[in-house]
């Protein structure tokens, strides 16, 4: 079968693997029809990041089931659509019990689809078919009536919405939010469509790119463009800090009201990095940072979604076929879908 496979910096290539088959308890093969293009994956291909070539590359996606193991026939049906976490899990071990399915014991540490180490030994995303260990805990079933082209980053992109900003809101009653744009583009137009279209909180959306802001203002969500990020002028009870830049950060931090939370979805690839220490002490604040939970994340969603109340397709820019994968992948666009 095929795989698209990052080779090295700027460089993708088809690759030729076996195709997996069913081999034990508990597993599924998965088809791949809506596979999206993470806010990472640009920079991991453009040589950005700590990530190393090679490895097969996609890790948000949406599949039909096309085998299961003998003993999950009549949990799951054979041509269902699933959502699928990237991150594995296989929900028996104490982190998982614990809600912490991205730190699964069963498997070496941060295993993903799409992403060193993980993706060495259960592949990518833009792949022909996927093998699915633990697939009881692995396989969302969606409703059919949900287009997956919208859903096909529920995993990770539209999943980082809950750890920015969903799991909060019943904290801080309709809080003042800001969500501060940048280079997790998607990630903040998700965050503050949801806080948009479910009135659960006061949002504004500030950036410095004139394409994102043009979305932003025409699904109706408040925003503030800028060309650079300015000294804040107003403070927030949550800030949800998408910016992955240190302009960014400062005007996040500095945007925090007294006792406001800030969630982060930027990655800074080292551990060095400023806060503003002492006004934080003073006026109290509470700081999120890590990696999201990607199965608890998209369970927490979906009703959301399912319902119409959070309508994650408006985000989708651009979508091409499974052929076109390998040129698309490297291009610029808000997010990008992969079909079949």
């Amino acid at each position: 079968m095929l795989r698209l496979v990052f080779r090295k910096k700027g460089i993708l290539e088809w690759e030729e693997v076996e195709t997996p088959t069913i081999n034990g308890q508990n597993q599924a093969l998965v088809e791949p029809i809506a596979i999206a293009r993470c806010d990472l994956d640009l920079p991991i291909v453009r040589g950005e990041t700590l990530f190393r070539a090679p490895f097969p590359v996609g890790h948000e996606f949406v599949g039909r089931i096309k085998s299961l193991s003998d003993e999950l026939y009549g949990q799951f049906q054979v041509g269902s659509v699933v959502a699928i976490p990237f991150q594995i899990s296989c929900g028996t071990c104490p982190s998982c019990l614990s809600i912490h399915t991205n730190s699964c014991e069963s498997v070496p540490y941060t295993s993903a689809y799409g992403m060193p180490p993980g993706a060495h030994n259960v592949g990518g995303a833009i792949s022909e078919l996927i093998k699915v260990s633990y697939a009881k805990q692995m396989l969302l079933t969606m409703d059919p009536k949900i287009n997956p082209v919208g859903i096909a980053s529920l995993s990770d992109n539209i999943a980082e919405v809950w750890k920015l900003a969903g799991r909060f809101l019943e904290r801080k009653k309709d809080p003042k939010t800001l969500v501060v744009g940048g280079n997790a583009g998607s990630i903040g137009l998700y965050t503050a469509l949801y806080l948009h279209q479910t009135k659960k909180a006061e949002v504004l959306y500030v950036d410095t790119d004139r394409s994102r802001i043009e979305l932003a203002t025409s699904l109706g969500i408040p925003v503030t463009h800028v060309t650079t990020f300015p000294k804040p002028s107003e403070k927030y009870d949550l800030v949800c800090d998408a910016s992955a830049t240190k302009e960014g950060w400062e005007f996040a931090t500095r945007s925090m009201g007294k006792n406001a939370i800030l969630s982060s979805a930027s990655i800074f690839w080292t551990n060095r990095f400023e806060i503003p220490y002492l006004e934080m002490y003073n006026q109290g604040a509470e700081i999120h940072i890590g990696r999201v939970e990607s199965l608890d994340s998209m369970k927490a969603l979906y009703p959301e979604i399912q319902n119409g109340m959070f309508t994650p397709e408006k985000i989708v820019t651009k979508t091409v076929s499974f052929a076109e994968a390998k040129e698309a992948w490297l291009e610029e666009s808000i997010k990008l879908v992969v079909t079949r």
